[in-house]
């Protein structure tokens, strides 16, 4: 081969070299990002979810079969964890609705009670019932904003739910499965700022239907300040009675409460509380005639 055909051949091979290396940068550039994005380009991020909430009911519950009854209705329910909050954060409310009879899911003019309220920054929050009777189990369901976080067909069980939100809107409903009524103890715990319970579909039926008659609520006061009751129970005018017992020290030491004078249909009416513990009811003082539709709500400091 003579000198001028070799140097030939070298450039060739050459060249071709050239082009190889050219074409592998090519692909790893392509490999590692796009054209418009320099090498120091920092990664796109994906916002993390903002809600987790859960159903953890205190009776165990296989997947594809009704709850069995683990206890008897006189039986205490398990105590579950404190809700934890973020350090800094505002200290957990607690409120209870005590003896809230509810109404059978077979019974044409029933409906579920409707437990709304709101937490305030990053934190867990609870819905506790327990079945105070003997008439069965209770529908119960656990929703955050629209979202139905589960339900489940219960006589004592504790469903949680953990946000890292700056707020979120909480909902439980309660209703009597099937032909049962049962009458139960409802526990919600949240932190919040200013908390604040609403309860609708209670009842106010009057004397004549004690079980039904109005609601009755636990609930612990942070701080002194004033409780605040706002109720409304429809177009026909009843005498009503409220009460504000402390029961702080366990035996009551302090009643304040008012009888009204004139028939009306609502009441808003706000009363001192110092730290403590505290029990108020709200119910009708007239016999009543039937069914009588209640919405509530309770604030306090």
């Amino acid at each position: 081969m003579s000198d001028r055909t070799l140097r030939n051949v070298v450039a060739v091979l050459a060249g071709l070299l050239v082009l190889v290396i050219a074409v592998t940068l090519l692909v790893v550039v392509g490999r590692n990002g796009s054209g418009g994005l320099s090498p120091s380009a920092p990664p796109a991020v994906i916002a993390s979810p903002t809600l987790d909430a859960t159903v953890t009911p205190t009776e165990s519950v296989p997947p594809s079969a009704a709850p069995t009854p683990t206890v008897s209705p006189s039986t205490e329910p398990s105590p579950s964890p404190a809700p934890s909050v973020s350090p800094g954060g505002p200290a957990p409310a607690t409120l209870t609705f005590v003896g809230l009879k509810l109404d059978a899911t077979a019974d044409p003019g029933g409906e579920a009670r409707i437990v709304t309220f709101r937490s305030d920054g990053a934190g867990t929050v609870s819905a506790k019932l327990g079945t105070t009777s003997a008439q069965g189990k209770t529908h119960m369901c656990l929703l955050v904003g629209t979202k139905q976080i589960g339900c489940n067909d219960i006589t004592s069980g504790t469903f949680t739910g953990k946000t890292n939100q700056a707020h979120a809107n909480w909902t439980v409903t309660l209703e009597g499965t099937a032909a049962d009524a049962p009458t139960v103890d409802l526990t919600v715990t949240f932190q919040a700022v200013a908390p604040k319970v609403t309860i609708e579909h209670a009842r106010f039926d009057g004397t004549a239907s004690p079980e039904t008659n109005g609601i009755q609520v636990r609930f612990t006061a942070r701080a002194a300040g004033e409780v605040r009751l706002v109720a409304d129970w429809g177009g026909h005018p009843f005498l009503y009675e409220t009460e504000l017992v402390d029961e702080t020290g366990g035996p009551v030491s302090t009643t304040q409460g008012t009888v009204s004078q004139e028939a009306s249909t609502n009441v808003d009416q706000a009363m001192p509380v110092t730290p403590g513990n505290w029990r108020l009811v709200l119910q009708n003082a007239d016999a009543g005639f039937g069914t009588t539709d209640l919405t509530a709500a309770i604030s306090w400091p």
